[in-house]
C-alpha cells in the first residue's frame, strides 16, 4: 500500500480475545495460526484443529448427510441451492476441516463424479454438456478442494488447466458456454473472483509455474476497477451489493472477498487496494468488529452467524487481511 497506518489504531478496541473463544473452534484455529502466527504443531493449535471436527456446527452437517457422501439429492450436487453437496463441502472446507474425515472424503468422492471432461464441473445432473461448466463453481469447487487435502489430485489440476484456459481477454472470466454469458464481453467479476481465490489456496511450485500469467491477468482485471468501481464511468460503484460482508461467500462477490483473495496472491503495494480498505475501514464497529450483512440465512444445511450481528468470520477474515497489508 502507499500508506502505512499503525496496527492499532485500526484495532481500536481489539476483538482477538473474542475470537479466540473456545465456542468457536474454526475461528479459534484460524485465529492461532493466522493473526497470532501460532505454528502448526504448537499443541493449542493441534488441539484446536482436532476441535473443529467436534464442533456443533460440523456435526450438525456431518448428521445430515446420506451415508453415501451426498447432501439432499443424490442426482444433483447444486439443487437444491445452498443445502446439497458442492455448497455443503464448501462450507466445511472454509471451517477447517479436511479429507481426513472419512465423511469429507467420502462426500469429494461424490462430486467428483459430476466433473466434466473438460475439467469443469456443472450445475446441472450427471452427464450433462460442457455447457452447465461455470467458473464460479469450478472456482469455488476447487478452492474447496484444495483446502479439503486435494490439492495434488488429478482431477483437480483438470479442473484447474480448465479455468486458466477459459480465461477472458480482459482478465476476468466469464461462463464460455452458458447461453446467458454467449454475447458478453466483460468479464464477470462472481466468475472472476472465484477462480483467484481458487489459485490463491494453491501451494503447489508446478501449479504457481503454470498459474503465474493468469494470476496476474485475474488480478489486473479487479485492480483497473478498483474491485468495485466502473473504470470508463468515472469509478462510479458497480453494484452496492458489493459493499456488503457476507459469509460463507459462495459465488457472491464483495470488497472483502477481492481484497482477501489479492493480498494472499501477494498483492500488497498497489495503491489501488485503498478504496477497498477504505471501505472496509469505514465499516468497523467500535469494539473492533465487523458485522454481517449478508447470508443466504435458513438455506443452508446449518446457518453460521446470524445476520446483521457481529460476525467473527468476517472480522477474521478482515484483520488477516489487513495483517498482510501491514497496516
Amino acid at each position: 500500500m502507499a500508506r502505512s497506518i499503525d496496527w492499532s489504531e485500526i484495532l481500536g478496541d481489539s476483538p482477538i480475545d473474542w475470537l479466540l473463544e473456545r465456542s468457536n473452534p474454526s475461528v479459534r484455529y484460524f485465529t492461532l495460526v493466522d493473526i497470532l502466527g501460532k505454528p502448526q504443531d504448537d499443541l493449542e493449535v493441534r488441539y484446536t484443529k482436532k476441535a473443529i471436527s467436534e464442533s456443533a456446527t460440523v456435526q450438525m452437517i456431518l448428521r445430515k448427510q446420506n451415508p453415501i457422501g451426498y447432501w439432499e439429492n443424490p442426482n444433483s450436487p447444486y439443487v437444491p441451492k445452498y443445502k446439497s453437496s458442492y455448497w455443503t463441502l464448501m462450507v466445511l472446507s472454509n471451517l477447517g476441516i479436511d479429507k481426513t474425515c472419512d465423511e469429507v472424503a467420502k462426500a469429494c468422492e461424490f462430486i467428483f463424479q459430476f466433473q466434466l471432461e473438460d475439467g469443469g464441473f456443472p450445475c446441472e445432473n450427471i452427464g450433462t454438456t460442457r455447457e452447465s461448466q461455470l467458473s464460479c463453481l469450478t472456482g469455488n469447487m476447487v478452492a474447496a478442494l484444495v483446502r479439503l487435502g486435494y490439492e495434488n489430485d488429478s482431477r483437480v489440476k483438470r479442473a484447474v488447466d480448465w479455468l486458466v484456459r477459459i480465461q477472458n481477454k480482459d482478465g476476468g472470466w466469464l461462463c464460455p458456454y452458458w447461453k446467458a454469458h454467449a454475447k458478453d464481453r466483460h468479464g464477470c467479476f462472481m466468475g472472476t473472483i472465484c477462480p483467484l481465490e481458487a489459485f490463491s489456496e494453491i501451494r503447489s511450485t508446478d501449479f504457481r509455474k503454470e498459474l503465474t500469467v493468469s494470476i496476474s491477468n485475474g488480478a489486473e482485471f479487479l485492480l483497473m476497477h478498483r474491485l468495485f468501481k466502473a473504470d470508463h464511468h468515472n469509478f462510479r460503484i458497480i453494484n452496492q451489493a458489493w459493499l456488503e460482508l457476507g459469509f460463507p461467500w459462495f459465488f457472491s462477490y464483495n470488497i472483502l472477498r477481492g481484497l482477501d483473495v489479492l493480498t494472499k496472491l501477494g498483492y500488497v503495494n498497489d495503491p489501488r487496494l485503498e478504496d477497498g480498505v477504505d471501505m472496509l475501514l469505514q465499516k468497523r464497529q467500535k469494539n473492533g468488529s465487523w458485522v454481517l450483512e449478508n447470508s443466504p440465512v435458513g438455506r443452508m444445511q446449518v446457518d453460521i452467524e446470524t445476520k446483521g450481528q457481529p460476525s467473527k468470520w468476517i472480522t477474521l477474515i478482515a484483520l488477516r487481511m489487513l495483517k498482510r497489508l501491514r497496516i
